[in-house]
């Protein structure tokens, strides 16, 4: 039951970063878009969009790498100070679930692009 603590705990802790990131772009994206597009909303909402439907697939495509790479070299040289962090998760998992999380904001920015 502990384990199962800990790894809602490590997920929580990665939406949570997930939702920062995802937020800081859409906040860079969308500030440099409006003025781009002299203040169209509806353009700067597929801007952002688009930033975050790109992003995200890239960080799990790059996760996807890290976790099939061979091991040749030694394992993640702050391992005791990750694990402080993430009792579970392995760096490449959270990579994972952050640029999942950055992919459902991108999918509620299109749903509600579709409803307006």
């Amino acid at each position: 039951m502990k384990k199962v603590k800990e790894l809602i705990k490590d997920f929580i802790k990665c939406i949570i970063i997930g939702s920062l990131v995802s937020l800081g772009i859409i906040f860079v994206v969308g500030i440099i878009s409006l003025l781009v597009s002299n203040f169209n909303w509806q353009q700067s909402l597929q801007a952002i969009r688009s930033a975050l439907l790109i992003i995200g697939p890239l960080g799990m495509i790059l996760g996807a790498i890290l976790i099939l790479r061979k091991r040749d070299e030694e394992e993640f040289s702050f391992m005791d100070q990750w694990k402080k962090k993430y009792s579970i998760l392995s760096y490449k998992i959270v990579l994972i679930v952050i640029s999942c999380t950055i992919i459902l904001y991108g999918g509620i920015i299109d749903w509600l692009i579709i409803k307006l």
